[in-house]
């Protein structure tokens, strides 16, 4: 395992519709989180800094069309309500902005971004 720095974290719930994604809600959780930098094809809630530099991305593990709760480290599946997604993610200093990404072509050895498609950004709370 990858040592990697902690910092402190947000709960972010984003609702999904037939027009786009909206983020319902942020607020600040007692749980520390270790900032990941996965390169796999997927879906993501990535943290980006004011410049959209990518700080960090959280793996959303079962597709953005269900409703689910994911931490970093261990996914959970909710069924409360229909088409919501809830991510911690990591909020370091510089975190400005998330952007909710579905990865198609990004590969271990991949630099090009031509595959992320933005489903929508948002911004942080202070």
């Amino acid at each position: 395992m990858t040592d990697v720095p902690l910092t402190r974290s947000v709960r972010l719930i984003f609702e999904f519709a037939a027009d786009g994604v909206r983020l319902v809600e942020q607020h600040q959780v007692n749980i520390t989180v270790g900032l990941s930098r996965d390169h796999q094809a997927g879906d993501y809630v990535e943290v980006r800094d004011r410049d959209g530099r990518t700080i960090s991305r959280v793996p959303v593990r079962v597709g953005l069309g269900t409703s689910v709760e994911t931490f970093p480290q261990d996914p959970y599946i909710g069924s409360d309500a229909s088409r919501v997604l809830t991510v911690v993610v990591p909020a370091p200093p510089e975190a400005d902005h998330v952007a909710v990404v579905r990865d198609s072509e990004r590969g271990a050895n991949s630099t090009t971004q031509s595959g992320i498609e933005v489903l929508g950004t948002f911004r942080l709370q202070r």
